[in-house]
């Protein structure tokens, strides 16, 4: 059961976002293929050696057991035009942001031989889209009490001409949190809004400031800027991307953020 909630966006934050929905009931399905250790690995990239959790050789396999959950979330669809104008309709700022993606494509092809996880550094959407479902995992953990633990992402970012999107699903499932409304009532018109703008603001102060702002690399591999396990980090079960790719400063930076004009706000 899926209802749009965009009508209950603020006017400061309309011109972000495309939709927002409210998941009510979601079921969520998991096989476990094979596990590493110590190095994450990718399963689409050459030359991985990940460990099999089954005996048989993977070609005599003909099913894998699941696990089946139900829970509940909120969809983030973001608006195509601000996305591609706030990269396009500002020189200074796309130099700004090439230039740091440039240092973190070339810090992730130092490590290239660790098989280092799916995901084109220099996909900038990604990283902003990224960066922003962090943020409200973080935030959640106060404003509905879930562990990030127990939340989850999944990002839906393309760049092809005929299946532009850039958006993100946040959710929880069953289990030792429960799954009984509380994440979904974040949705409710004053909660939606406070969700998006608390988040916003809480970004741009880290405990770990300035060394977490200023950084040049951080994190697994050096792939992340501003973000730490202070200020934007989750747990890594609930992470597409094991906490790689992720920066503050492409959100909530006062002179080249996507949400500049809700940080000079106050």
């Amino acid at each position: 059961k899926v209802i749009d909630v965009t009508e209950n966006l603020e006017t400061n934050l309309t011109k972000y976002f495309n939709k927002i929905l409210r998941v009510d009931q979601m079921k969520i399905t998991s096989a476990q293929l094979d596990f590493s250790r110590v190095v994450p690995t990718d399963s689409d990239a050459e030359n991985t050696n990940p460990k099999n959790i089954f005996r048989g050789k993977p070609t005599e396999v003909i099913a894998y057991p699941v696990v089946e959950s139900f829970g509940e979330g909120i969809f983030f669809s973001f608006n195509e035009e601000e996305i591609e104008s706030f990269f396009n309709n500002n020189p200074a700022r796309k130099d700004y942001i090439v230039n740091k993606l440039t240092q973190l494509e070339n810090t992730k092809n130092q490590f290239s031989q660790n098989a280092i996880t799916k995901g084109n550094a220099m996909n900038w959407p990604l990283y902003l889209v990224h960066s922003f479902s962090h943020l409200i995992m973080r935030e959640l953990e106060f404003r509905a009490g879930y562990p990030t633990a127990s939340l989850s992402e999944r990002l839906y970012v393309s760049n092809e001409e005929n299946y532009i999107m850039y958006g993100c699903l946040i959710y929880t499932a069953e289990g030792s949190e429960g799954s009984m409304g509380g994440l979904i009532a974040q949705t409710r018109e004053k909660n939606l809004n406070q969700l998006i703008n608390n988040a916003i603001n809480r970004a741009t102060i880290c405990n770990s400031d300035p060394l977490c702002w200023s950084a040049e690399g951080q994190g697994l591999f050096d792939l992340n800027f501003a973000s730490c396990f202070s200020c934007s980090l989750v747990s890594e079960t609930s992470c597409e991307h094991s906490n790689l790719y992720l920066d503050r400063q492409i959100l909530v930076n006062h002179e080249y953020g996507f949400f500049k004009d809700i940080v000079n706000q106050e």
